[in-house]
Protein backbone atom coordinates (compact mmCIF):
# COMPACT_ATOMS: atom_id res chain seq x y z
CA UNK A 1 0.00 0.00 0.00
CA UNK A 2 2.33 2.56 -1.29
CA UNK A 3 1.26 6.33 -0.77
CA UNK A 4 2.63 9.00 -2.10
CA UNK A 5 16.69 -12.16 35.64
CA UNK A 6 19.61 -13.83 35.19
CA UNK A 7 22.53 -12.73 37.64
CA UNK A 8 26.16 -14.37 37.48
CA UNK A 9 26.67 -17.04 39.69
CA UNK A 10 30.22 -16.37 41.12
CA UNK A 11 32.05 -19.52 42.40
CA UNK A 12 32.89 -19.76 45.84
CA UNK A 13 36.94 -19.54 46.17
CA UNK A 14 39.67 -19.02 49.03
CA UNK A 15 41.17 -16.14 47.18
CA UNK A 16 39.76 -12.94 46.75
CA UNK A 17 38.83 -12.58 42.99
CA UNK A 18 40.35 -9.61 41.32
CA UNK A 19 38.68 -6.19 41.30
CA UNK A 20 36.88 -5.71 37.92
CA UNK A 21 37.58 -3.35 35.38
CA UNK A 22 35.36 0.06 36.01
CA UNK A 23 32.81 0.04 32.95
CA UNK A 24 33.72 2.56 30.09
CA UNK A 25 31.22 6.01 30.55
CA UNK A 26 28.90 6.03 27.85
CA UNK A 27 29.97 8.12 24.75
CA UNK A 28 26.12 10.06 24.99
CA UNK A 29 23.98 10.78 27.97
CA UNK A 30 21.71 7.88 28.85
CA UNK A 31 18.74 10.43 28.10
CA UNK A 32 19.54 10.90 24.28
CA UNK A 33 16.87 10.13 22.06
CA UNK A 34 17.80 8.55 18.51
CA UNK A 35 16.84 10.29 15.51
CA UNK A 36 16.68 8.88 12.37
CA UNK A 37 17.45 10.98 9.25
CA UNK A 38 18.30 9.10 5.86
CA UNK A 39 17.33 5.51 5.80
CA UNK A 40 20.12 2.90 4.57
CA UNK A 41 18.25 0.30 3.11
CA UNK A 42 14.67 -0.11 2.12
CA UNK A 43 13.09 -2.70 4.88
CA UNK A 44 9.36 -4.70 3.69
CA UNK A 45 8.05 -6.70 6.22
CA UNK A 46 4.10 -6.58 4.14
CA UNK A 47 3.04 -4.00 6.94
CA UNK A 48 1.57 -1.69 4.04
CA UNK A 49 -0.10 -5.02 2.04
CA UNK A 50 -3.47 -4.43 3.99
CA UNK A 51 -6.16 -2.36 3.47
CA UNK A 52 -6.08 1.65 4.93
CA UNK A 53 -8.93 0.57 7.60
CA UNK A 54 -8.87 1.11 10.94
CA UNK A 55 -10.88 1.62 14.40
CA UNK A 56 -8.96 2.26 17.31
CA UNK A 57 -5.36 3.57 17.65
CA UNK A 58 -2.95 2.43 20.24
CA UNK A 59 -0.41 5.08 20.85
CA UNK A 60 2.46 4.98 23.00
CA UNK A 61 2.84 7.27 25.62
CA UNK A 62 6.56 8.12 24.77
CA UNK A 63 5.18 9.29 21.26
CA UNK A 64 2.92 11.50 23.47
CA UNK A 65 5.97 12.98 25.26
CA UNK A 66 7.76 13.62 22.25
CA UNK A 67 5.19 14.74 20.45
CA UNK A 68 4.07 17.61 22.61
CA UNK A 69 7.83 18.59 23.43
CA UNK A 70 7.54 18.79 19.23
CA UNK A 71 4.74 21.58 19.35
CA UNK A 72 6.23 22.82 21.93
CA UNK A 73 9.67 24.14 20.80
CA UNK A 74 7.68 25.56 17.29
CA UNK A 75 5.34 26.91 19.82
CA UNK A 76 7.58 29.36 22.18
CA UNK A 77 8.63 30.85 19.45
CA UNK A 78 4.86 31.68 17.93
CA UNK A 79 4.87 28.91 15.11
CA UNK A 80 2.46 26.18 14.40
CA UNK A 81 4.19 22.68 15.06
CA UNK A 82 3.56 19.52 13.09
CA UNK A 83 3.91 16.23 13.35
CA UNK A 84 2.74 12.50 11.99
CA UNK A 85 2.36 9.42 13.83
CA UNK A 86 3.22 6.13 11.50
CA UNK A 87 2.88 2.64 12.35
CA UNK A 88 1.52 -0.55 11.50
CA UNK A 89 -2.59 -1.27 10.67
CA UNK A 90 -3.12 -5.08 12.04
CA UNK A 91 -6.65 -6.26 13.10
CA UNK A 92 -8.47 -3.91 12.19
CA UNK A 93 -6.57 -1.16 14.74
CA UNK A 94 -3.67 1.36 14.15
CA UNK A 95 -0.57 0.97 16.24
CA UNK A 96 1.44 3.76 16.17
CA UNK A 97 5.72 3.15 16.33
CA UNK A 98 6.80 6.39 14.93
CA UNK A 99 6.69 10.18 15.24
CA UNK A 100 7.93 12.04 12.03
CA UNK A 101 8.66 15.43 12.49
CA UNK A 102 8.70 17.30 8.64
CA UNK A 103 10.36 20.47 8.27
CA UNK A 104 7.68 23.39 8.18
CA UNK A 105 7.07 26.93 7.36
CA UNK A 106 4.81 29.78 8.02
CA UNK A 107 3.67 31.57 11.40
CA UNK A 108 1.07 31.73 14.53
CA UNK A 109 -1.59 31.85 12.18
CA UNK A 110 -0.74 30.11 8.92
CA UNK A 111 1.85 26.73 9.09
CA UNK A 112 2.98 24.94 5.89
CA UNK A 113 4.78 22.21 4.91
CA UNK A 114 6.09 22.07 1.57
CA UNK A 115 5.35 19.43 -1.31
CA UNK A 116 8.70 19.07 -1.27
CA UNK A 117 9.02 17.44 2.31
CA UNK A 118 4.98 16.22 1.88
CA UNK A 119 6.89 14.34 -0.70
CA UNK A 120 10.04 13.07 1.39
CA UNK A 121 8.18 12.33 4.03
CA UNK A 122 6.16 9.79 2.43
CA UNK A 123 9.26 8.14 0.72
CA UNK A 124 11.22 7.88 4.36
CA UNK A 125 7.90 6.00 5.49
CA UNK A 126 7.59 3.51 2.29
CA UNK A 127 11.61 3.16 2.55
CA UNK A 128 10.85 1.75 6.57
CA UNK A 129 7.98 -0.06 5.76
CA UNK A 130 5.51 2.49 7.93
CA UNK A 131 1.96 3.38 7.20
CA UNK A 132 1.18 7.71 7.77
CA UNK A 133 -1.57 7.09 10.89
CA UNK A 134 -1.92 10.62 11.80
CA UNK A 135 -1.47 14.22 10.90
CA UNK A 136 -1.47 16.47 13.55
CA UNK A 137 -0.61 20.26 14.14
CA UNK A 138 -0.97 23.20 16.85
CA UNK A 139 -2.79 26.18 16.41
CA UNK A 140 -2.18 29.54 18.84
CA UNK A 141 -5.54 29.70 20.71
CA UNK A 142 -8.44 27.19 20.00
CA UNK A 143 -8.15 23.28 18.12
CA UNK A 144 -10.50 23.31 15.20
CA UNK A 145 -9.67 22.07 11.18
CA UNK A 146 -9.28 25.41 8.75
CA UNK A 147 -9.99 25.43 5.63
CA UNK A 148 -6.93 25.32 4.61
CA UNK A 149 -6.70 22.33 6.77
CA UNK A 150 -9.25 20.50 5.34
CA UNK A 151 -8.05 21.04 1.50
CA UNK A 152 -4.43 19.89 2.12
CA UNK A 153 -4.20 16.23 4.22
CA UNK A 154 -1.13 14.66 4.07
CA UNK A 155 -2.26 11.78 3.51
CA UNK A 156 -5.81 11.91 0.87
CA UNK A 157 -7.08 8.07 1.74
CA UNK A 158 -10.37 8.18 3.56
CA UNK A 159 -9.89 6.79 7.06
CA UNK A 160 -6.67 9.03 7.47
CA UNK A 161 -6.95 11.05 10.63
CA UNK A 162 -6.12 14.86 11.12
CA UNK A 163 -5.43 16.00 14.58
CA UNK A 164 -5.37 19.35 16.05
CA UNK A 165 -4.11 20.76 19.41
CA UNK A 166 -4.70 24.29 20.94
CA UNK A 167 -2.64 26.55 22.50
CA UNK A 168 0.49 25.84 20.76
CA UNK A 169 0.64 22.49 22.36
CA UNK A 170 1.06 23.80 25.91
CA UNK A 171 -1.43 21.30 27.03
CA UNK A 172 -1.75 17.59 28.50
CA UNK A 173 -1.60 15.97 25.37
CA UNK A 174 -2.34 12.51 26.91
CA UNK A 175 -5.92 14.21 27.31
CA UNK A 176 -7.67 13.38 24.28
CA UNK A 177 -10.57 15.47 25.32
CA UNK A 178 -8.08 18.35 24.67
CA UNK A 179 -8.10 17.43 20.84
CA UNK A 180 -9.49 18.55 17.86
CA UNK A 181 -9.92 15.52 15.99
CA UNK A 182 -11.25 14.70 11.88
CA UNK A 183 -11.38 11.39 9.80
CA UNK A 184 -10.90 12.71 5.99
CA UNK A 185 -13.97 11.22 3.86
CA UNK A 186 -13.14 12.68 0.30
CA UNK A 187 -11.72 15.75 -0.79
CA UNK A 188 -12.94 18.40 1.54
CA UNK A 189 -14.76 15.76 3.47
CA UNK A 190 -14.20 15.03 7.06
CA UNK A 191 -16.17 14.10 9.84
CA UNK A 192 -15.30 15.32 13.19
CA UNK A 193 -15.20 12.80 16.63
CA UNK A 194 -16.80 13.54 19.49
CA UNK A 195 -15.39 13.60 23.01
CA UNK A 196 -16.96 10.05 23.37
CA UNK A 197 -15.37 8.57 20.16
CA UNK A 198 -12.22 10.23 20.97
CA UNK A 199 -11.82 8.17 24.32
CA UNK A 200 -12.75 5.11 22.70
CA UNK A 201 -11.06 5.22 19.35
CA UNK A 202 -7.81 6.44 20.81
CA UNK A 203 -5.59 4.62 23.04
CA UNK A 204 -2.59 5.44 24.94
CA UNK A 205 -0.32 2.56 26.59
CA UNK A 206 2.22 3.21 29.16
CA UNK A 207 5.83 3.15 27.50
CA UNK A 208 7.48 2.83 30.37
CA UNK A 209 6.09 1.35 33.98
CA UNK A 210 8.19 0.90 37.07
CA UNK A 211 8.23 -1.44 40.15
CA UNK A 212 8.44 -1.29 43.33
Amino acid sequence: MPFWTAGRRRKASAEPEPAEPSATPPRSPLAAVRVATASRETRSFGRRDVDFRFDRVFIPSLIIDHTELVLRQAGVHGNEGFAIWAGTLSGGDAHVATLVVPRASGGPTRGEISADTTAHVLMGLDERDLVPIVQLHSHPRKAFLSDVDAIRPLVAVPGFISIVVPNFGFVNLADVAQWSVHEYGGPERWRELDNNERQRRFIIDDSVIRVD
